[in-house]
């Protein structure tokens, strides 16, 4: 078995000179990837951020901090050497695809060809607040796929015809910076996004699954990218992994208590939680499509807490001591996982264990190396 890729989440707020430090020790320690999220709002209602709730409420102003991601791997790939960059994941809702066509080759000439742009649907609470439409979410990434593609690929101007994006002899100039341009991977969860992957990403990064759906999941990959005359071996299989650590199993219950870490889950769709035995929280189909933060009255956040149960953080995160953590990742290994991004969540359970958890995260490493 090859060893595991191994990427790391970079930081996401001030100072912005800690996180390219941070990056270069990622560099240094021999991760593979060091990713960016891409959001306007957090996750965590206002409601939810209170010192009551969460200790990171007294040294943090609010749970919508964030750094744009496509700056930041410029900033990064600019100062490290062989580390790659990216982005998990943004969207072309609120990128224009002739726009993100360009930045990813400025990212490329910049970084050395080690940018990846990781796109997805897009979360209704980055796109409805702000003015633009959550109509056919779907639909309107692969066609803004074929549009940053036909881009890419053009010898001078072009035009394209499509329901969301027109293009009259537009032009992109800039070639990349090696013989192909940046890689896209999606993060494709249902029957659709799937087979676009297949059809068109150079590789997959979904949030965390059982290993079993993750193995019927890339085999539906693989066999659209045949269908589509394309080598299913040059997609990368890869999956973006909270991680949830504590040096007991004491410590480890407690940390699948807290709050904030209940709070995540929202994003499930409701047939996980049906399949889990609980009732979803919200109404809709999932947090992706259905919860606002900045909207959530305080009742409504203690609401969403006390109805998510810790088994379905259990189910979301990989949660335990690092050699637990590392003993459940062998499966999906077995499933085909080639590329982790180990997003290490460990602090908004216990903000006492951030530290410690970098320790973890290290002796994680060590034994997924091995």
């Amino acid at each position: 078995m090859e060893r595991l890729q191994l990427g790391v989440p970079g930081q996401i707020m001030p100072p912005a000179d800690a996180a390219v430090r941070f990056a270069q020790r990622s560099e240094a320690d021999g991760y593979d990837a060091v990713w960016w999220p891409d959001h306007l709002m957090g996750w965590h209602p206002d409601t939810m951020w209170t010192p009551d709730l969460t200790p990171l409420a007294a040294v943090q102003a609010n749970p919508h901090t964030y750094f744009d991601p496509m700056i930041m791997m410029g900033v990064v790939g600019a100062q490290t050497e062989r580390i790659k960059v990216g982005v998990a994941v943004t969207d072309l809702i609120r990128r224009d695809p002739s726009m993100a066509a360009a930045t990813a080759l400025t990212l490329d000439h910049v970084t050395k060809g080690r940018a990846i742009i990781g796109l997805g649907t897009g979360e209704k609470l980055n796109v409805t607040p702000y003015g633009m439409s959550f109509e056919k979410p779907v639909a309107k990434l692969s066609e803004g796929i074929d549009v940053m593609r036909l881009l890419w690929s053009s010898d001078g101007p072009v035009d394209y015809e499509g329901t969301f994006h027109t293009l009259n002899q537009a032009v992109l100039g800039l070639s990349p910076y090696g013989d192909a341009p940046p890689e896209i991977w999606t993060a494709a969860h249902g029957p659709r996004m799937l087979r676009l992957t297949g059809e068109k990403a150079d590789g997959w990064l979904p949030t965390k699954m059982t290993a079993p759906d993750y193995a019927t999941s890339l085999t539906t990959i693989r066999h659209a990218a045949q269908d589509a005359g394309r080598d299913p071996a040059r997609i990368t299989p890869g999956m973006l992994g909270y991680v949830l650590m504590g040096p007991d199993t004491e410590a480890v219950r407690r940390l699948t208590e807290a709050p904030l870490v209940r709070a995540l889950c929202v994003l499930l769709p409701s047939q996980v939680f049906r399949d889990l035995g609980v009732e979803p929280p919200l109404a809709g189909g999932s947090g992706f499509h259905d919860f606002i933060p900045t909207t959530v009255p305080r009742a409504e956040s203690l609401r969403v807490i006390d109805a998510i149960p810790p088994e379905v953080v259990r189910h979301y995160a990989f949660c335990g001591t690092p050699a637990e953590v590392a003993e459940q990742l062998y499966e999906y290994r077995e499933a085909g996982l080639e590329h982790l991004v180990m997003w290490n969540i460990t602090a908004f359970g216990d903000p006492s264990l951030a530290r410690w958890s970098f320790t973890a995260m290290a002796e994680l490493k060590k034994l997924l190396d091995s």
